[in-house]
């Protein structure tokens, strides 16, 4: 499959009377889908912490919470549908006599997992990074692997990365195979750094992916930064730490913390799709999730939506904050597959050109949500420019309705005729809103998250 997001114009030659819009993902109406209640929870809990959805269905959750005098310890839960979430008893860790759902105990920091369904080997099919404190090197980020997702071992003697992260943790495999760790540089405050393996074991030197710049008021700091990939995209939440201006010391602990939608193409080379615009914004004054909102270190692809799963509190960031009284709970938010950013139609007719691109077959479709009085249409140029006789946009069936895979028609017109030959679509729209165009393969069953870019 071949797919144009609407990120930015890298895969556009024209865009003409479309305003670019971030979407922002629905909060579940059940939210929160679980509660920090559990006596050696403390009343907290920390999305530090990822959320897996394994090839069989099963929903699994790793989550923080914090024990006095400032200990950390890496819980557990799952879920069979990702809403009800249960959390087992387990015999790993006691509190107070009586078994919990605690699976990790050597002061996880940042902790983040994976499901590596690529590893053939069963005791590392898990994997996991936590500035922890094993052995004596303490606080750096260390490598864990498991059959299950329960019971951690140690990757080698040392650590895999000789730094304390200080923060939330990416951690995902590109389509290349490595592994990539998002993560703190110590000395360098809340800045964004980058390392990757081929191996889980030996990591690059860090390099800063992303850090506040000057569109960022003097309140903004980049906590941490979850991700993942998405076709040749890498799409992260940028953890936003807005401080409070009475906040003059160093650490600058006093503020709230939300999302921004962030992506890059390369793996370093982030953007912000709607710098100062919150993705998953933190709740209003009376809600549940109105302090701190922290996501999960990468979304879950589903079938029919993408969930961004997150942690909300009550109290804001403050020293020692996790201590405080609060409500902690898990939420969950729902995006349209490849709605991170639409392009908006109103009245006016609107128009976009796209680069060329070898055409797979005579399957196009078009994510587009259309409204009562708007239609989509497109005209399909070789790469030249010219028409294709019969693949005008006079010739093509409007599109009507909301729909993630209106198929583009052309009755009576020849796209066979230049299957295989470079081309370019001319898309026009009134009232509607698209988030992507596509071109299937011949026999292709698609999987939205997976798709190659028009332009390499």
């Amino acid at each position: 499959m071949v797919k144009f997001l609407f990120l930015d114009n890298w895969e556009l030659e024209v865009v003409e009377g479309f305003a670019r819009r971030l979407q922002r993902p629905e909060k579940h109406p059940d939210n929160p889908l679980m509660i920090a209640d559990q006596p050696w929870e403390n009343g907290n809990m920390q999305l530090y912490g990822s959320v897996v959805r394994r090839p069989d269905g099963l929903f699994q959750l790793w989550y923080s919470v914090i024990h006095e005098p400032w200990t950390m310890r890496l819980a557990y839960a799952e879920s069979d549908d990702g809403i009800e979430w249960h959390r087992p008893r387990l015999e790993l860790f006691e509190w107070q006599g009586q078994q919990t759902n605690i699976v990790f105990t050597d002061n996880p920091h940042g902790p983040a997992v994976i499901y590596d369904a690529e590893d053939p080997r069963e005791h590392w099919r898990y994997k996991m990074v936590a500035g922890a404190s094993p052995h004596h090197h303490a606080g750096c980020i260390h490598g864990f692997h498991s059959p299950d997702g329960i019971h951690w071992e140690q990757v080698g003697p040392g650590p895999i990365i000789a730094t304390p992260p200080d923060c939330p943790m990416a951690f995902y495999r590109q389509q290349d195979g490595r592994y990539v760790v998002h993560h703190r540089l110590q000395g360098y405050g809340r800045r964004v750094f980058r390392s990757d393996s081929w191996d889980f074991q030996r990591f690059s030197e860090p390099r800063m992916i992303m850090e506040p710049d000057a569109g960022d008021g003097p309140q903004v700091q980049h906590y941490g930064m979850g991700a993942t990939t998405c076709g040749p995209y890498h799409i992260g939440t940028l953890w936003i730490y807005h401080t409070e201006p009475s906040a003059l010391t160093s650490g600058k602990m006093a503020g709230y913390q939300e999302a921004e939608l962030t992506y890059a193409r390369s793996g370093y080379a982030w953007h912000r799709a709607a710098q100062g615009e919150a993705f998953i914004p933190h709740g209003e004054p009376a809600d549940w999730d109105r302090g701190n909102l922290q996501c999960a270190s990468q979304p879950v692809f589903m079938e029919h939506e993408i969930r961004y799963y997150y942690m909300g509190t009550t109290a804001r960031h403050e020293s020692r904050w996790e201590l405080l009284p609060q409500t902690a709970g898990l939420g969950m938010a729902r995006l349209r597959p490849d709605g991170f950013v639409a392009l908006e139609a109103s009245e006016e007719t609107a128009e976009l050109l796209t680069v060329g691109f070898a055409l797979p077959s005579d399957r196009l479709h078009v994510n587009a949500a259309v409204r009562a009085d708007g239609w989509v249409r497109a005209e399909l140029l070789r790469a030249d420019g010219s028409p294709v006789p019969g693949c005008t946009m006079e010739d093509c069936a409007p599109l009507e309705g909301d729909r993630t895979d209106h198929r583009l028609r052309w009755p009576g017109g020849n796209v066979d005729s230049v299957v295989g030959e470079g081309v370019r679509l001319r898309v026009q729209a009134r009232e509607a809103s698209l988030f992507s165009v596509y071109a299937l393969e011949p026999d292709e069953e698609p999987v939205y998250w997976r798709f190659a870019a028009a332009r390499r």
